[in-house]
């Protein structure tokens, strides 16, 4: 069609030679001039055909398509910021009160245990005549070997006690319920429960979440006066699989066993002292007595010394079952007496209990939020936000 259009200009050229041409042919006037009307509208619409071709090629050409960053939806203003760190702080005494009743309920069940197996084990092993010949034994065998500036053997009897009540009592439990293993799930439920309130308030508030992440990322968790110093977001301890990765959760660990004198929450070793020392100066004062008969018997020697030695023997085993129920009860007493306060210092000591950790964490975090002046971590360096 276009090529046929290409011979307008000739064609045109040639209307002057049309009108004779036609009435050559015989057509009338009016035909004629029909005719030269036709022949003059051949190049126009070719011009237009031409025309419409040349826009429908380049409408078939790409263009660079231009790209309009999006507006950000949300513009988080600073009573949003303070509202959802009042609602923080309320989340973090939940847990807090949440962790510290299941510390509570794992220890209540430790405490049973250790009382139960005090009563069935160790007592009845301490009461034994045969024990109290043996400890009798060891206390001379230490007084061979003592030399001045040592322990006494008063107190090398002490640290024996000690030792059995762990070997026998404490130790056994340890194994359905281990207070450090409590300190450990204490923290993780402190910080589950933190986390499940957590998580809503971008939603609810309409923020994007990357945005809510860096204000987590900004309140302090954990703060350890080291060298160099240790400390972690609210955002790292929530997003942590295992907070044995943390340097600084390692730290805390470390500074809580150099004021425990242990590697983790374990009862006091100061209250299972002062039990067995009672109990030792009261062995020690009943050996004194039974040690006249002993060093008669030594002196006679002979028929007579067996004899008086037997008769001593004899003497001693009436006399311990009749002392037994007086010295087991006694005994009871007293670990019962220290077994409370254990198990006070287990729950309630902020520094070195089996909730040391929780309270460490939700002080640091309720007292950044109550107190937003105080120069806050350095947040970490992330992805550009995005809009959830």
């Amino acid at each position: 069609m276009i090529q046929r259009c290409m011979h307008g200009p000739l064609r045109i050229a040639s209307i002057g030679n049309e009108l004779p041409r036609c009435m050559r042919r015989g057509m009338s006037g009016s035909l004629c001039h029909r005719h030269l009307y036709a022949a003059s509208l051949r190049p126009t619409i070719c011009s237009l055909l031409v025309a419409f071709a040349v826009v429908l090629g380049g409408c078939s050409q790409r263009h660079p398509r231009i790209v309009v960053p999006p507006t950000p939806l949300y513009d988080v203003q600073p009573g949003v910021w303070r509202f959802i760190d009042e609602q923080t702080i309320a989340a973090s005494v939940y847990a807090k009160h949440e962790a510290e009743a299941y510390a509570r309920l794992a220890m209540d069940e430790w405490r049973g245990r250790v009382r139960r197996r005090t009563e069935e084990v160790f007592i009845p092993w301490y009461s034994s005549y045969w024990t109290q010949q043996w400890i009798a034994t060891k206390v001379a065998w230490y007084k061979l070997q003592y030399a001045e500036g040592e322990a006494t053997p008063e107190q090398r009897l002490v640290s024996y006690l000690q030792e059995q009540f762990y070997t026998q009592v404490l130790k056994p439990v340890s194994g359905f319920v281990d207070p450090h293993a409590v300190m450990e799930e204490t923290t993780e439920s402190y910080l589950r429960e933190l986390k499940d309130r957590l998580d809503p308030l971008p939603f609810e508030h309409r923020i994007p979440v990357d945005a809510f992440d860096q204000h987590l990322d900004t309140i302090p968790a954990i703060i350890v006066l080291a060298v160099p110093p240790q400390d972690a977001s609210l955002y790292e301890v929530l997003q942590a699989n295992d907070l044995s990765a943390l340097p600084a959760y390692e730290t805390l660990l470390a500074q809580m066993a150099a004021v425990n004198g242990a590697s983790g929450p374990v009862p006091s070793p100061d209250r299972l002292h002062a039990v067995a020392r009672r109990a030792v100066a009261k062995l020690v004062g009943t050996m004194a007595l039974r040690g006249s008969a002993t060093a008669a018997s030594t002196l006679i020697g002979g028929f007579w010394g067996l004899l008086i030695s037997s008769g001593s023997a004899a003497w001693s085993v009436l006399e311990h079952e009749r002392d037994k129920p007086e010295m087991e009860a006694q005994l009871q007493e007293n670990l019962g007496a220290a077994l409370e306060v254990m198990w006070q210092d287990l729950v309630e000591d902020r520094d070195g209990g089996v909730a040391a950790v929780v309270h460490h964490m939700s002080e640091q975090i309720e007292s950044a939020l109550l107190h937003p002046l105080q120069t806050p971590l350095t947040p970490h360096t992330r992805e550009p936000a995005k809009l959830f």
